[in-house]
Formats: structure tokens, C-alpha cells, sequence
């Protein structure tokens, strides 16, 4: 995630090593902080599924794998899904960011925008809130814990974001920076799509007509982001897109780790299997782990990770 950030406001830091969502110490290979539960920025791989809240009726099933990759030295991807009792039933908050590897922090901004996010998430919609409301607070809170984390000199730390707020009738994505969100129909690969659009040089210059796709991603500058969450970031407010679910799908939501070896929605929807959606949580997680193992067999480059999210009805 190569970009060039402005020097930082003067904040107090956050060591590698802490755990991003309370500040206690967190040993590198611990899997979670054993003081509240989160897991420390810098895991190499690491999986997660949703308890299946079990009953009848529809819900929504959910599961995420990062792992380091092939080439990197540390892991700078962070996910956090969680799943939250409303008045109105079921609802999950789920988030992705990848850590800048230009600057010093980056795995620390990733988990920590992830952790403060779906924490926001949560207590927005165990509030009452609605799903864009949700999302919304969601989004600001990773703004304002990431730009917390910037030194007193020296770079800031940066990640990009991407959520989701939804339940089983609708999707509410949020990002910054060139995390995606894909809709992927394993039925019909070809209905598959890509919800967001990435902050970065070439797709701004194919929106601006200034150059064709190819060319742009063939330039050396055609992943630059141009837009993050730091404390030197330059205008950070998410862009935001909403979405009716159904369950001929499942929402992706991923690093540039995996799409950048499998950018095409038809090929990610093809690396899941044949399955319409997930019938459980074991073969939600399985589908995760399927799109990130199909990133690191393409050479796996970069630090992969994916959340899976279906709606079972």
C-alpha cells in the first residue's frame, strides 16, 4: 500500500505488541489478549467463525482468514466480525483493513481500526440504531482510533477499511483506500460484481478518462492509494454504498491480497465451489479459507485476508 503521508499531529503512540483494543501488552505469538479477548496486531494467520446462533428462520453466517503470505515479512491485515441481537433480530458488523507498509505502524492501524470499528458497530445497533447509522459510527470510530496512533514525529500509521453492517435483508458497506467488497454468486458466477471502487491512482485516472485500465494498472503507480485512515490522511469521510441481500450469494469483503491475484468477481465466485450460498458456519468458513488458499497459490504477495458473509435462510 505504497503512499506518501504528510508528518503527523502530535499524539501519543501505540506500540507494536499492544493489543489495540484495551492497550494491554500482547505476546507475538498469542492468538488473543487475554485481558479483553481481541486478538494483537501482527497474527500471521488467523481464522474466525461466527457461532451459528442456532433456532429457525433466517440469519446471517459469517467467517474470515488472513494470513501473511508467501513474500512479507509481518502480517499488516486485520479482521473483526461480529454478530449482534437486535429488535428486529440478527444483525453482523464485519470489517477488513490492510496496514501501509510505507510507513511504521501499519499492522497496529489495522487492528486497531478493526477492533474499535466493529466495537462502534455493535453498540450502535444494540442502540437501536439503523444499519446506515450503524455503519456510519462504525467508520468514524476506526477514523478517529487510527489517527489517535500517530506519533509526536515521524510518519503516521495508516491502513485502508472496508465494512460491512447488514442483516438478512441488507448490506451497508463503508471504505476508505482499495479494500474491496465483491457480491459472488457461485451458481451464476457471471451475476457476481464489485461494490466499491478503489482509492487509488488508476482507478482514478480510468474514471478520469485519462488513461485506459490496462495501461493504468500496468503503470508502477497504479496501486498508490489516495485515500487512507491516519492521522495525516487527506479527506478520510468513507464513501458508502447499500445493497438488498438475498440468499443466492455472499458478501466478500477482502485485502488487496486476494484481489489482486483474482480480481475478476467470476473467477472469486468460481474458487468458492458450486454451492448457491453456505448452508453453515463450517461452510462459510470453508469458502474463506478457499479464496485466501487461491490467493497464496497465485504466489501470494502480499498479506490475504477475507471475510465471508452469507445470509442462510
Amino acid at each position: 500500500m505504497p503512499i506518501e503521508p504528510a508528518s503527523a499531529s502530535p499524539s501519543p503512540p501505540v506500540s507494536e505488541g499492544a493489543c489495540g483494543a484495551c492497550g494491554e501488552p500482547v505476546a507475538a505469538d498469542d492468538a488473543r489478549c487475554a485481558a479483553c479477548g481481541h486478538r494483537p496486531a501482527g497474527v500471521e494467520h488467523a481464522e474466525e467463525v461466527l457461532a451459528d446462533p442456532g433456532g429457525t428462520g433466517a440469519t446471517v453466517l459469517g467467517a474470515g482468514v488472513t494470513d501473511r503470505g508467501h513474500r512479507r515479512r509481518r502480517n499488516e491485515d486485520a479482521f473483526a466480525l461480529e454478530r449482534v441481537e437486535t429488535e428486529g433480530g440478527a444483525a453482523v458488523v464485519a470489517v477488513v483493513c490492510d496496514g501501509v507498509a510505507s510507513v511504521p505502524g501499519g499492522a497496529t492501524a489495522s487492528r486497531t481500526a478493526c477492533d474499535v470499528a466493529v466495537a462502534a458497530g455493535r453498540d450502535a445497533l444494540a442502540a437501536g440504531q439503523d444499519l446506515d447509522r450503524a455503519a456510519a459510527a462504525a467508520a468514524d470510530a476506526a477514523r478517529r482510533a487510527v489517527a489517535a496512533l500517530a506519533p509526536g514525529v515521524g510518519a503516521a500509521p495508516a491502513c485502508t477499511y472496508v465494512a460491512a453492517v447488514l442483516d438478512t435483508g441488507r448490506a451497508v458497506v463503508t471504505w476508505v483506500g482499495d479494500s474491496r467488497a465483491y457480491w459472488l454468486c457461485p451458481a451464476s458466477p457471471e451475476d457476481s460484481a464489485v461494490l466499491t471502487e478503489d482509492d487509488s491512482w488508476a482507478a482514478e485516472m480510468v474514471a478520469a478518462g485519462v488513461v485506459g485500465e490496462e495501461d493504468a494498472l500496468s503503470d508502477p503507480r497504479a496501486h498508490v492509494i489516495t485515500r487512507w485512515l491516519a492521522a495525516d490522511a487527506p479527506d478520510v469521510l468513507p464513501r458508502h454504498g447499500s445493497w438488498a441481500l438475498d440468499d443466492s450469494g455472499v458478501l466478500l469483503l477482502c485485502s488487496d491480497g486476494v484481489w489482486n491475484h483474482l480480481p475478476e468477481p467470476a473467477v472469486l465466485a468460481a474458487a468458492l465451489g458450486s454451492e448457491v450460498t453456505p448452508a453453515d458456519g463450517d461452510a462459510v468458513h470453508a469458502g474463506a479459507k478457499a479464496l485466501v488458499d487461491a490467493a497464496l497459490a497465485e504466489g501470494g504477495h502480499d498479506n490475504a485476508t477475507a471475510v465471508l458473509l452469507a445470509v442462510c435462510m
